[in-house]
């Protein structure tokens, strides 16, 4: 097929319109003009793609450091590497996720897509039975809205477990297992008969753990004094109704399984009050939602949100230095290339912005020909 991609993308439009179109006869003169005028000049069916740019996330500390620092059993840190050995060098809001775990207190982390989540209540738990290995019941319940999620964190944790055991000869002092309808039987009657320290599972099958007789012993008060980790992954989608059947099953396994304390972590993408909203709003927005969810007050000093940063170097370029720079390729030479003021305009008008304080946060998805006609107005073109 000849043609760019922009090429495809008109071609489908105007096969879309015109298939939609086929639909529509409309006698009334004036009806006729306004659906025309929606469909045709407003695209209101097949509107301009949106873009953005994915941010970096600001990073702190690496396992190690938070073992010597006493953040972490060290024995946590071997468990958090590469295959290689070289410990991982977590983001801030993973630090901070962990230091709050730490203090005992329940917390909600809202960071974007790929920026580690999982890690910021997994290292905190995984720490929890690294200090009692004694323990024999579960320490941990971590729910999903859908399997797809729970399969993918059991991957995490069977890599972790993979790459331990390679590099240090010895079995995995952790266990864990997924409890969903994809469950065969006999992995359910290996996990009554030896309950994992972490269970993933998702919501419906939460409830059912509840109300099974051969499955109640999951739930079982523990004889042993120590936090129990209640998580809820995608915090988000528990909105309406389906939000308030799963608040509701929230409080029945708190109250099933009388452990004192609960630690409630809930992670979510995109829990935002208002774009105009200041980082503080933020926070007092989705501590309110996550208090009420959890039955737990959550204060907003425990909403973490993601820290980023930049990639290019040099800010903001201004009007002249775009002017200049559109004219020139753009270097090879990677320094040269993130110093660019192309480059660095890129940066700032589709993936980031500084709010209040100077704090980065991500932009909102913009049309290309948003962006193109901001560029040509700074630029002259």
């Amino acid at each position: 097929m000849e043609g760019s991609i922009f090429d495809f993308h008109a071609r489908v439009i105007v096969d879309y319109r015109d298939f939609i179109q086929s639909f529509i006869q409309i006698g009334d003169e004036r009806a006729r003009e306004f659906i025309e005028k929606a469909l045709v000049q407003e695209e209101k069916l097949w509107p301009e793609p949106l873009i953005q740019l994915s941010p970096a996330y600001a990073k702190a500390a690496n396992v190690d450091e938070l073992a010597a620092r006493g953040l972490i059993h060290p024995e946590t840190a071997q468990i958090f590497r590469t295959k290689d050995g070289v410990p991982f060098r977590l983001y801030q809001h993973q630090v901070e996720a962990i230091e709050r775990a730490a203090q005992g207190k329940s917390f909600v982390v809202t960071s974007g897509t790929g920026s580690g989540k999982s890690f910021c209540f997994f290292i905190p738990i995984i720490d929890a039975v690294l200090r009692a290995p004694e323990l024999k019941c579960p320490v941990a319940l971590i729910v999903y809205p859908m399997n797809a999620l729970a399969n993918s964190q059991l991957a995490t944790l069977e890599e972790l477990k993979k790459n331990y055991e390679s590099r240090t000869g010895r079995a995995f002092p952790v266990r864990f297992a997924r409890y969903t309808g994809e469950t065969p039987e006999e992995e359910r009657q290996k996990i009554r008969r030896e309950p994992p320290h972490i269970l993933l599972t998702n919501y419906i099958m939460a409830e059912l753990l509840l109300v099974r007789p051969e499955d109640r012993n999951l739930f079982a008060p523990a004889k042993e004094k120590m936090p129990f980790y209640l998580v809820f992954d995608e915090l988000h989608t528990y909105r309406g109704r389906q939000g308030a059947d799963v608040a509701m099953l929230v409080r029945r396994i708190k109250a099933r399984l009388k452990r004192d304390p609960v630690i409630h972590i809930g992670t979510s993408a995109t829990m935002v009050a208002h774009r105009e909203a200041t980082a503080r709003e933020r926070c007092k927005a989705v501590s309110a939602f996550a208090s009420k969810f959890f039955a737990c007050e959550i204060s907003p000093e425990n909403v973490i949100e993601e820290t980023l940063k930049t990639t290019t170097i040099g800010g903001l370029p201004g009007r002249e230095e775009v002017k200049q720079a559109i004219q020139e390729e753009l270097p090879e030479d990677l320094d040269l290339f993130l110093r660019h003021p192309l480059v660095r305009w890129v940066e700032y008008a589709l993936g980031i912005e500084e709010e209040e304080g100077g704090r980065l946060r991500r932009r909102i998805p913009r049309t290309i020909s948003d962006a193109a006609g901001e560029l040509a107005a700074l630029s002259g073109y």
